[in-house]
């Protein structure tokens, strides 16, 4: 028994954390990457995943010349792509000109010898956004607080909680910090009435504590699930 409970503690916790944005203009590069600095700050394997064509991997400063796509369609070797940063817990990757909804079966196999996998994803929501919203463990939806913009995050909600009506993400707002409060609630509010049960709200994006925290909550929701 005291073995098959250190093999279990070994284990990587695979958790699948994709960091979407509800419309343009939003700086989810540098939550994704923060998210994925603090995670690999605990010691614990981290790979973060580029699907915003290298607008991540330039962020962190990762000079690279493979991708995923050259894995998929011109034979290179994993080995090839994956890039260990000055943190040796953190790997980075890059999609390169892969779509999404490729991608989205392979996620899966490259998650399998990490803690953290955090996905960099494209803005919008497409059917392949609404996949990997299901499949994840859980997630971080970015929107703007500047005016009614907020209502994006709705509308994604929305298209995702037909599909998948367990659908909980982290809210994150980013944009004008005046007046972001105010659009947190009307947004709580409007998924409440029309969705069911809310999505906590986090905070907004500007804060330099906003990752961290955003973290410790995620560790929570996993240590929740496994004890349920």
């Amino acid at each position: 028994m005291a073995q098959k409970n250190a093999k279990s503690l070994n284990e990587p916790k695979r958790q699948l954390i994709p960091v979407f944005a509800a419309s343009s203009g939003l700086d989810h590069v540098s939550m994704t990457l923060s998210l994925a600095k603090a995670a690999a700050a605990r010691g614990e394997t981290v790979l973060m995943l580029d699907c915003q064509q290298g607008a991540l991997m330039d962020a962190a400063g990762i000079v690279y010349h493979k991708t995923l796509a050259d894995v998929f369609f011109r034979g290179a070797e994993m080995s090839d792509v994956k890039y260990v940063t000055a943190n040796e817990h953190f790997t980075a990757l890059a999609a390169g000109n892969m779509s999404l909804d490729i991608l989205l079966g392979s996620l899966a196999a490259l998650s399998l010898d990490y803690d953290w996998v955090f996905v960099g994803v494209p803005e919008g929501c497409t059917p392949a956004h609404v996949r990997l919203a299901g499949a994840a463990d859980t997630s971080l939806l970015c929107y703007s607080s500047d005016g009614d913009k907020f209502m994006r995050a709705y509308w994604m909600m929305e298209a995702v909680r037909r599909r998948h009506p367990d659908f909980d993400p982290m809210l994150m707002s980013f944009g004008p910090a005046k007046g972001a409060n105010e659009a947190a609630l009307m947004l709580i509010e409007t998924i409440k009435d029309f969705l069911g049960a809310p999505p906590p709200y986090i905070g907004h994006g500007s804060d330099p504590w906003i990752a961290p925290k955003a973290l410790v909550n995620m560790i929570d929701l996993a240590k929740f699930e496994k004890a349920a």
